[in-house]
């Protein structure tokens, strides 16, 4: 691979996490730091001036999720420890290597606790309900199969994207009862549902947890059912912007495919833009009073204390560097 397959292929995995074709706000992350690690690798003295531009495009791309920032961030944090301790040979590709190999080895340990600490909350009988796709959620649900809990999920399709049938589809496959529902129906099968569990993009410093569009109606619903709601998050996806007062951006899509049909398209068309115009909005924020915990690497606990827990992820002690400081940073070890 030479340099412009390189960023050729970065700015294919930005345009799909742009698009929200890559399902899974950590797996879009993972996408976007493995795709940066060959930039670093393969980019040599270009990269000074091409990395700040390019971390910029990711973070525009998912502008809502704190995931791409953070594991980004955890990325070139570790780039710029394990650069001048590099032995001989090819000291900054080994350090490339080392930062992406701690980067996964991070998360895999994040889900793995998570998984483990979230399928305690399950129990005989339970009805479970979620939303949207998480690689997350699924792996709690997985292992509480795989312990012998006898549960069943009802999983909303989660428009625009749809990603709920995705969802759907991976429970099916490990053999969990699973029955999918249109969105609308939510509000009518809670009324069967024991728990809710749902993924997240990120959780600002007061707990508002930003989500899939749509969680937020999940949360009121089942607070109105009096239905346990769990946010099975990393500490990761906290986002330490807003405790100085920066709102979390929600990004919208422009494609009115993803609300009109295709086969009624042409009946929508001839006003789009005029009488009518569409919105797609890929995140809301659900209040912390609606959420009863986050499930994290560190335990349950209130979404009002994510902060408190996250400060080790970000580091207790260091004044909290933006990740574009760090991207301009590493730039400089590549001149």
């Amino acid at each position: 691979m030479d340099c412009p397959r390189a960023v050729e292929g970065y700015s294919r995995v930005v345009g799909e996490v742009s698009e929200a074709r890559v399902p899974g706000s950590t797996e879009a992350a993972l996408r976007v730091v493995q795709a940066l690690a060959d930039v670093l690798r393969y980019c040599d003295s270009d990269v000074p001036k091409l990395l700040l531009q390019l971390v910029g495009k990711a973070l525009q791309a998912r502008p809502g999720s704190q995931t791409v920032r953070s594991i980004t961030h955890l990325f070139l944090r570790r780039v710029l420890e394990f650069v001048p301790s590099s032995g001989t040979g090819n000291p900054r590709g080994e350090a490339v290597d080392r930062a992406l190999a701690e980067v996964l080895n991070y998360v895999e340990g994040v889900r793995e606790v998570i998984s483990e600490i979230g399928s305690r909350r399950l129990e005989p009988g339970d009805v479970v309900l979620t939303y949207s796709y998480s690689t997350t959620v699924l792996r709690v649900l997985e292992r509480a199969a795989k312990r012998g809990v006898d549960f069943e999920v009802y999983v909303a399709e989660s428009r625009p994207i749809a990603e709920g049938r995705l969802m759907a589809s991976a429970l099916g496959k490990l053999g969990i009862r699973t029955t999918l529902v249109v969105d609308s129906a939510i509000r009518y099968v809670m009324k069967r549902v024991s728990k809710a569990f749902v993924g997240a993009e990120a959780v600002a410093a007061n707990g508002a947890v930003v989500g899939k569009v749509g969680t937020s109606v999940v949360a009121l619903v089942a607070k109105e059912a009096r239905v346990r709601f769990y946010v099975a998050a990393g500490l990761y996806k906290f986002s330490p912007e807003t405790v100085f007062g920066d709102l979390v951006a929600i990004g919208e899509l422009e494609n009115p495919e993803l609300i009109v049909p295709q086969d009624r398209l042409g009946e929508v068309a001839p006003y789009l833009g005029r009488g009518i115009r569409t919105r797609t909005p890929l995140y809301d924020v659900t209040p912390p009073e609606y959420v009863d915990a986050v499930i994290t690497e560190r335990g349950l606990i209130a979404p009002q204390l994510v902060f408190y827990f996250a400060r080790e992820f970000f580091g207790v002690d260091a004044q909290y560097v933006g990740v574009e400081k760090l991207a301009e940073e590493v730039g400089r070890l590549w001149s």
